[in-house]
């Protein structure tokens, strides 16, 4: 009996967790540009960001393939918090980022966790919001992400 309690719990469990930061294919897909402005608007950042140029998104986070829109900030503190938003050709290209984003994310909390440089965005980092809706890919390193939520939930309805 305890037995079966246990698989069942842990059977719960992974259902719940398959839906944190998966793809979401069949989930409306984001306007790179008003999805950016509407997270910087939110004020969800402590830190200062800088725009990246477009044409560096695919190096700098790692990609396969090139997306077809990008804008990504970076901080200009040399910071952690970081926002993407990214269009891709197709659902299977923006799987293929999601993942891409998600070990970029994974490397920078390991590089922090080793060497301490910025502790107090190591918080941060573990509860970066990575998620794919259609084609796009978002990524949010942020200090607020109740109101990054929130404004992202406000550009579906």
């Amino acid at each position: 009996m305890r037995k079966r309690t246990m698989v069942c719990l842990l059977a719960l469990c992974a259902a719940l967790l398959s839906g944190c930061g998966g793809p979401t294919e069949g989930a409306k897909a984001y306007d790179p540009a008003a999805a950016a402005q509407a997270l910087l608007d939110a004020k969800v950042f402590d830190q200062e960001l800088e725009v990246l140029d477009a044409d560096l998104a695919g190096s700098y986070l790692g990609l396969s393939s090139e997306p077809e829109e990008a804008v990504v900030y970076t901080s200009l503190e040399g910071g952690y918090e970081e926002l993407a938003v990214l269009r891709m050709a197709d659902a299977e290209a923006a799987a293929a980022a999601l993942e891409a984003v998600q070990a970029h994310v994974s490397d920078r909390r390991e590089s922090e966790a080793e060497t301490q440089y910025k502790p107090e965005d190591l918080p941060k980092l573990e509860k970066a919001l990575t998620e794919q809706a259609g084609n796009t890919v978002l990524l949010v390193v942020c200090a607020d992400y109740d109101a990054a939520q929130r404004a992202l939930d406000a550009l579906e309805s």
